[in-house]
């Protein structure tokens, strides 16, 4: 299977990869990855790192919707790039839908919408979303 990535969203990985490359890991989050907590109605999530990488900040987060639900919506805060780990779920993304499995990569811009359904797994569907954003002072 062939996952098609339009220029934009290359350009999007492209700056992703050179910001990780240069995390000064003095500045990342050494406390270990926190409880769950509620995102949105049916969707979970923690936080796992968090540093500063030259002029931007790189957050990985853990995304947990269980067996048999389905998340509200949720807007991508910046550039995202959504990495599933688990589970075998429909993906909306600004209405648009997308079955997901483990191993598809996708990369999404800001305030796009997305809303996972999992109403017919039976394993949790567990994603991580890697956010490259400016630092905010």
């Amino acid at each position: 299977m062939r996952l098609a990535i339009s220029a934009r969203h290359c350009v999007a990985i492209l700056t992703f990869i050179a910001a990780i490359a240069t995390i000064d890991m003095a500045c990342a989050q050494a406390e270990a990855p926190g409880e769950y907590r509620q995102l949105v109605p049916g969707m979970l999530s923690r936080s796992i790192f968090k540093g500063e990488a030259g002029k931007s900040t790189v957050e990985v987060i853990d995304l947990l919707v269980g067996p048999g639900k389905t998340s509200e919506d949720m807007t991508t805060p910046d550039r995202v790039i959504l990495d599933v780990q688990a589970g075998d779920a429909t993906l909306f993304i600004d209405g648009q839908s997308q079955r997901l499995r483990p191993g598809v990569v996708i990369p999404l811009d800001r305030d796009q919408r997305i809303a996972v359904d999992n109403s017919g797994g039976t394993r949790p569907f567990v994603a991580r979303m890697i956010v490259v954003s400016p630092i905010r002072r």
